[in-house]
Order: structure tokens, then C-alpha cells, then sequence
């Protein structure tokens, strides 16, 4: 396979893989068998890399990518299974009914914060999520929103479900006016949340 490029200033590497088996692809989307095929794509940027991987995306339906840094430190995983599950659109319903169900809470600690956003997650494989039934991904809450939470959120069957079959997760929200889905320590800075 072919060596990680040097990279230079903002630089970053896009590797390809097909998302049901983990094979690492080439630029032409063929299984790596050979030295001689090119598997790293360098792009003048990170947010160019996002572009293109999500923008190929939409052409190869089962292909995942990674986004690697100068040190070859993972900076961005795209997969076909989280984009359409839990992708941006989820992220800012979940955004929505995770303020609402905090105003909810009992615990007049918890019930003045508010979320300002839910970043997409980053995962590795599909085999992982539902081994683990568990998705991280970060969040920002707090009184003004602005606190980086670690999030971690448990799948249940409708929600495993759903992202096997690279649906949105939107209608596995528990209740917003129950907070029993929602397991939230300010000091430790995570949040829990538990899927239907």
C-alpha cells in the first residue's frame, strides 16, 4: 500500500474504504491488491477534504473516509451510516429537544442550561456502533451554552434500527418533557443520552 504522503502546511491526507467490509479503496475506488495504487488523496485543506469526501459521498453510497493530519493523527471520519442517521439535520433537532427536555429537569442546576449545538460524530466502523450501541460525539451546554460536553449516546432498538438502515434517528427521541433519558454531570462536563 502506498506510504502516508509528506504533507506541508495546512495540508491533509483522504483515505477511502468500503464501509460494509473496512477494504481501503483507491482514488478510483477499486480494492487495494498493489503497492503501485494510489489510496491517499492530498487536499489544501481540511474543510476541502470535508467537501469533497461528503460531495463523493453522494456518488458512492457505501464508501467511508478519513481524514488524516501531518502526523497522521485521524482528524474527520465520514461514514455512510452516521451521515445519514445521525448527520447535521438530527444534530439540530437533537440541539432543540435536548434544551427542551433540560428545562424539564427537577434540578434547578440543570434546568437554566441550554445546548447551542451537537457536532456530528465521528465513528469507525458500523461493527463498532452496534457492538457498543454507543455513539460520541461532542456538545455545548451550559447557562450560555458555550461548554464543550463529552455526549454519549445509547442506542436502543429503534435507534439501532434506524441507523442500520442509515435512517434518521429523529423519531427515537425519548419524551422532551421526561428527563429520564438524559443522565448530565456539569462538573465533569458529559452528558448521557439514552435512545429509544
Amino acid at each position: 500500500m502506498q506510504k502516508f504522503p509528506k504533507l506541508i502546511d495546512n495540508q491533509v491526507a483522504l483515505l477511502r474504504a468500503d464501509a460494509r467490509t473496512g477494504q481501503v479503496l483507491d482514488e478510483a475506488f477499486k480494492v487495494v491488491a498493489g503497492d503501485e495504487q494510489k489510496v491517499y488523496t492530498v487536499l489544501n485543506s481540511y474543510y476541502e477534504a470535508v467537501r469533497f469526501a461528503t460531495a463523493a459521498m453522494e456518488v458512492e453510497k457505501s464508501v467511508e473516509f478519513v481524514i488524516y493530519g501531518k502526523n497522521e493523527e485521524t482528524l474527520f471520519y465520514l461514514s455512510p451510516v452516521i451521515s445519514n442517521s445521525f448527520n447535521f439535520d438530527f444534530c439540530v433537532k437533537l440541539q432543540g429537544h435536548l434544551c427542551r427536555t433540560l428545562e424539564n429537569s427537577p434540578d434547578d442546576d440543570i434546568n437554566e442550561l441550554w445546548c447551542d449545538g451537537v457536532a456530528v460524530p465521528d465513528q469507525k466502523t458500523m461493527k463498532s456502533l452496534i457492538g457498543t450501541k454507543t455513539i460520541i460525539a461532542d456538545a455545548w451546554i451550559g447557562v450560555d451554552g458555550q461548554a464543550k460536553y463529552e455526549m454519549v449516546v445509547k442506542l436502543g432498538d429503534c435507534s439501532l434500527d434506524k441507523l442500520k438502515n442509515g435512517q434518521n434517528l429523529s423519531d427515537c427521541l425519548p419524551d422532551e418533557q421526561s428527563f429520564d433519558w438524559v443522565t448530565i454531570d456539569i462538573k465533569k462536563k458529559t452528558i448521557e443520552l439514552r435512545l429509544k
